[in-house]
């Protein structure tokens, strides 16, 4: 498995993947609160997002902005920024921006996929999560660009009438009389960690056209086949660390408020949930070729489970037709992490339902083995005459969600267009 995977894949490709890296940030909150109210009850659900979201998207909000060259305190910036992060998912979104001027400006969505998913559930539900949650969120991701950037409601659900659209509508302006928003101090903890201060290279572009830079107009909806080739890789890679900030925040956040046991069979849940199904994405992004043992190493290559590569150290090698090994790098950033965060770091203390779960989803007869004499390797093998693995619940409930049933589509004339 080459560590510079993602350079080879094509634009089309790399936006096809971008859109499902979006798609599992949101499979993490589905699996990671699940089992989060499971655990705790309904009640742990509010407090634990708004911090989980809050400690970990203004570091990747800063990121995104210096890897894709819009950083600002402008209105701007902060759109470009919800345009390519992982709480916009492309589509399961149908978001739409516009700027008046650099001070002012509003964004509605025509859809909301998540508010889809939680109007069945109650009023109440939608209110938690529309307004108890989106309150500080949103400003925490505006806080970001600007300390004095606030994100006000035009109008939000529960919808009145029952089929209102667009779903909601936001004003997002700059108040320069308003006190300004400090972070939380959890963010300043994550700020310490090796994920948010990983470098990502950008790579000499392997395809012709595109943006390198969003430091241009904002488009009123950023498709990722607009971005260069180069771009797209470094997106892909961001995306995939704020992925990874979420995991490790939500983490943080539970270990704070439960314990540390609490945090990792939450966590250990939402990786199984979340990568099964991920999985079972990117295979149908692959297509029908590569099979067998090359179309497991094919998708453990792009898996955002193990994206960016720069962090993860992940290794895979075909070991026979049916078989291959993996490795990971104990001096990893992954393996180094502020206090022991992170999916990575609970295969290193044996917990490994996540990984098997992740390799199921590719193909459920993969049977997973321990490396005798060596911590982080393991055999996968897989077994013609294994009874194919039965899908656990965490599993079941990334399934039940618009999410899972949503069909990306793709804008391939862009890719024409310089």
């Amino acid at each position: 498995m080459d560590n510079n995977n993602l350079n080879q894949l094509t634009r089309a490709q790399l936006a096809r993947l971008g859109r499902e890296y979006m798609a599992a940030g949101q499979f993490i909150g589905r699996t990671g609160y699940g089992a989060l109210r499971m655990k705790h009850g309904d009640a742990s659900y509010k407090e634990v997002a708004i911090d989980n979201w809050m400690y970990a998207s203004p570091i990747y909000s800063q990121r995104m902005q210096r890897a894709m060259g819009f950083s600002g305190n402008d209105i701007p910036t902060i759109f470009k920024g919800l345009q390519l992060e992982v709480g916009f998912a492309h589509q399961y979104f149908d978001v739409h921006f516009a700027v008046d001027n650099p001070e002012k400006g509003r964004f509605w969505l025509a859809s909301c996929g998540p508010l889809l998913e939680t109007e069945p559930r109650g009023a109440q539900a939608v209110k938690t999560m529309c307004h108890d949650i989106e309150d500080p969120t949103f400003d925490a991701t505006a806080v970001a660009t600007n300390p004095r950037a606030r994100m006000t409601p035009v109008h939000r659900p529960p919808r009145t009438p029952a089929d209102r659209s667009p779903h909601c509508e936001w004003t997002v302006y700059i108040d320069h009389d308003a006190e300004p928003l400090t972070e939380r101090d959890g963010t300043q903890r994550m700020r310490q960690s090796r994920l948010a201060n990983l470098a990502i290279e950008r790579p000499p572009a392997n395809e012709s056209g595109g943006l390198d830079y969003y430091d241009g107009p904002i488009f009123e909806q950023l498709r990722l086949e607009q971005l260069s080739h180069a771009a797209l890789v470094v997106v892909c890679k961001e995306l995939a660390t704020q992925i990874h900030l979420l995991v490790n925040s939500l983490m943080m956040t539970v270990e704070e408020r439960y314990s540390r046991e609490s945090a990792d069979a939450i966590s250990e849940f939402q990786m199984a949930g979340t990568c099964w199904v991920v999985s079972e994405r990117l295979s149908r992004w692959l297509g029908e070729e590569p099979t067998g043992i090359e179309r497991l190493l094919a998708i453990l290559a792009v898996h955002p489970a193990f994206q960016p590569a720069e962090y993860s150290g992940l290794t895979a090698e075909k070991t026979g037709e049916r078989s291959a090994r993996l490795r990971c790098n104990a001096s990893c950033p992954a393996a180094e992490e502020m206090n022991g965060y992170g999916w990575f770091n609970l295969l290193k203390a044996g917990q490994l339902s996540g990984l098997e779960a992740l390799l199921q989803g590719i193909d459920s007869k993969a049977r997973l083995q321990a490396v005798a004499g060596e911590q982080l390797a393991w055999d996968v093998v897989l077994d013609e005459a294994a009874v194919p693995a039965e899908e656990p619940l965490a599993v079941q409930i990334a399934k039940g969600t618009v999410l899972y049933q949503t069909h990306f589509e793709d804008h391939i004339p862009l890719l024409q267009k310089s």
